[in-house]
């Protein structure tokens, strides 16, 4: 037993009450949480780091009892030492106040020139938190709140949060269960304290079972060894009776099961509890519950900072700083992290140095952490190790769709792999995002960067990128303050490069350029793109998203290029973009933004373009013809500057106020040149609150298969001008129409 758990006991062993019953009850309860007990009868204590003593009627019948008494007082003034105080069959109060039985033996049995010292040293004991038992009560309950409470007393920092908050619920869990085997499965990130959360129940229940078995980092172990080492001295019959096992850290199902297939005579009762940080694996072994273990809570995650750190609770005294109050918010709850950086964060002193440390913690966390989340990366396929590398780079936070989307361009599986990452508690989905732990984060881009392409420690302007199988395979790129020796021309000859994003946090510092392209290019993202064309020895055939928001660009590029696999195109915001040349070969083309793009004057022909379902020209104010658009198309727009749209066409609207709030000028052709799809709308409703512009209707168009989903909510000044509206069927018969307003506003006058 390592020092650190060594305890000393006090007690008068000549009641034999204490000696043979409450102590030795008290001892195993200690065991239980990892503690040794001791006597008086033992040299041993130099070793002990805390004292237990048990007062009882006739603790102070001796000197040499009382000088023992003494001298642990001041060893806790001296050096520190935990000492607790429990009352057997006598009142905290009497033996303050020196009153009853109690104060008799005292007088009786003590000097009169050490009286006022050992008075003193009870009223300091009996000041402190302790413990009254009855005569007679050593209940297992009692017992455990005694060790569990001295538990927490000598390692404050061990389980915060699991006592209070996370062992009622799991011990909920397993009760509610049917009678019979039971068994809960206890799943979280790497760090989450899922280990010690099942130790904390083991050590709770354990006294309620016959047989139990507590076996750290099953993966480790051999499973003949573990059956052997185990239960080598249980006879068969043995196993009938109820048994407590607890398998910790599995990470394959089978071994799992072959084990606990080798105790087959578990009886009724039984409980059977697994960790692990792959949630597949739970549910192969078909436990009965599930229990996710959730970060701590700030009021916790501050505790356990502040005792790492500084050896004490300070969140009182205001003594936690603003780069401690970072750490603890980086830290995100898990006490894995809180506990090794609030450790290193112990080694500093001076602000500026703390700080200096907490960054390089964030790029190169501790070893311990480095171990048990590689030891998670290992397990997964290398289709999700990629997936989980992209997302750690380029992903963090973006929505589902979106990376899967893109996940899917560079060859990945995605769908299935997202899924598995999250059942590995490797990345999380809050509100439809991807999010990463930032340890885990820090962890996976240590695996996945590059050494070849560190340009210096500054990770704002350093290379993000990850290797693929000979040469660089993604690059992220910020370019603000990029070194000018850096020769971005290197780029072109990146022969592996899939994924490219050049951008700038600085959009004032956006002038430098490629000389070349690489010709396997998937991905190009590339803000404040500084040319007025795409280079034209650049050969698009592989590229599937091509991204040049807020781009110098005039014109994409000339003639007809290959354009076989692009999917997405995004050019908004370039304001000196005047045209679009030919997209006929972009047959798998989906998605097209040129939001902002207020200087564009004409569009291409993509009739042809059958699985093109998004085109965004909002803010598009002087293109002044469309071409024709497939049935299925979803267009965004303003028809403020259209003179001239192709018939016959109908014109797909995703929301009716978005349109009515946007015009500025009437339409100027026939109303069968206007067919107005509203398929798709919830609601009749301006998003100021009331739609109130009926001026753009000089030539109404025709809205059909008007189906609205809510209400219909208009002002007055809308009712009046109903009849210029030329509805295809009775607005009061559209289904499922639910309400229909019109409504007076302030503005109104009539």
């Amino acid at each position: 037993m390592e020092a650190r758990n060594m305890v000393k006991i006090h007690f008068d062993s000549s009641e034999e009450e204490l000696l043979y019953s409450f102590v030795p009850h008290l001892s195993a309860a200690f065991g239980r949480k990892g503690i040794s007990m001791f006597t008086d009868k033992h040299d041993q204590s130099y070793k002990s780091i805390a004292s237990v003593l048990i007062f009882s009627e006739n603790y102070v019948s001796s000197e040499e009892s009382l000088d023992e008494f003494i001298k642990t007082i001041q060893r806790r003034h001296e050096e520190g030492h935990i000492v607790t105080a429990i009352f057997y069959g006598v009142s905290r109060s009497n033996v303050q106040e020196l009153m009853g039985s109690f104060s008799k033996e005292f007088l009786e049995h003590c000097a009169s020139g050490h009286v006022t010292q050992w008075r003193n040293a009870l009223s300091e004991i009996t000041s402190l938190p302790g413990h009254e038992i009855n005569n007679n009560q050593s209940d297992y309950e009692s017992l455990e709140k005694i060790a569990r409470d001295f538990y927490e007393e000598i390692f404050p920092n061990e389980r915060i949060g699991i006592y209070s908050r996370m062992l009622p619920d799991i011990e909920n869990l397993i009760y509610k269960q049917q009678w019979g085997v039971r068994s809960i499965g206890i799943w979280g990130m790497p760090g989450i304290g899922k280990t010690k959360l099942a130790k904390a129940v083991f050590d709770q229940l354990s006294g309620d079972y016959e047989v139990t078995c507590f076996i750290r980092n099953f993966h480790e172990e051999g499973l003949n060894g573990l059956l052997q080492e185990h239960f080598k001295n249980i006879p068969n019959q043995t196993l009938q009776q109820r048994v407590l096992v607890v398998l910790d850290d599995v990470k394959n199902h089978l071994d799992a099961e072959s084990f606990l297939g080798g105790l087959v005579l578990f009886s009724p009762g039984s409980v059977i509890i697994i960790t692990s940080s792959d949630k597949q694996v739970l549910s192969q072994c078909e436990v009965n519950q599930i229990y996710k273990v959730e970060g701590l809570s700030k009021h916790e995650a501050q505790q356990l900072f502040s005792w790492c750190a500084f050896g004490k609770d300070v969140r009182e005294k205001n003594l936690l700083t603003e780069i401690s109050l970072k750490v603890i918010e980086y830290a995100n709850g898990n006490p894995l992290a809180l506990k090794l950086y609030g450790e290193e964060m112990s080694s500093q002193e001076q602000p500026n140095q703390k700080e200096t440390l907490f960054l390089k913690l964030k790029q190169d966390p501790p070893q311990q952490i480095v171990e048990v989340i590689k030891s998670s990366y290992n397990e997964v396929s290398d289709n999700e190790k990629n997936i989980l590398v992209y997302i750690a780079f380029f992903f963090t936070g973006e929505n589902v769709e979106y990376v899967s989307k893109r996940l899917q361009d560079l060859g990945l599986f995605p769908d299935i792999g997202i899924n598995r990452l999250v059942e590995n508690s490797l990345v999380t989905i809050s509100e439809n995002r991807l999010e990463m732990h930032g340890m885990i984060q820090a962890v996976v881009r240590q695996i996945g960067r590059c050494p070849k392409l560190k340009i210096n420690e500054d990770p704002k302007t350093s290379f993000k990128c990850l290797l693929g199988t000979d040469d660089i395979e993604a690059i992220s790129l910020d370019a603000s303050n990029l070194n000018p020796d850096v020769k971005l021309s290197s780029l072109g000859s990146m022969y592996n490069l899939r994924f490219l994003k050049i951008y700038y946090s600085d959009p004032e510092n956006h002038g430098r350029a490629l000389e070349s392209l690489p010709y396997g290019l998937k991905i190009l993202h590339w803000e404040y793109y500084p040319l007025q064309s795409l280079l034209q020895d650049f050969n698009p055939s592989n590229l599937v998203e091509l991204n040049l928001p807020y781009s110098q660009l005039q014109r994409l590029w000339g003639g007809t290029k290959n354009l076989k696999m692009l999917k997405r195109i995004n050019l908004s915001h370039s304001q000196n973009l005047l045209e679009v040349e030919e997209l006929s070969e972009a047959r798998n083309l989906e998605e097209i933004d040129l939001c902002g793009c207020k200087n564009l004057q004409s569009f291409p022909d993509i009739q042809q373009l059958q699985k093109l379902r998004v085109v965004d020209l909002s803010g598009c104010t002087q293109v002044q013809s469309f071409p024709e658009f497939p049935s299925t198309v979803e267009l965004k727009f303003e028809v403020s500057s259209i003179k001239t749209i192709f018939p016959p066409v109908t014109l797909f609207v995703k929301s009716l106020h978005e349109f009515l709030d946007n015009q500025r000028k009437p339409l100027l052709e026939t109303p069968e040149s206007h067919i107005f799809d509203f398929m798709k709308f919830r609601s009749f409703r301006s998003s100021q609150g009331r739609i109130t512009n009926t001026d753009f209707v000089e030539s109404p168009p025709t809205f059909k298969r008007m189906i609205c989903q809510k209400a219909l909510e208009m002002s007055r000044s809308l009712q009046r001008g109903l009849t210029n509206l030329n509805f295809e069927y009775d607005v009061f018969k559209i289904r499922p129409l639910e309400n229909l307003m019109f409504t007076k506003l302030k503005e109104d006058t009539s």
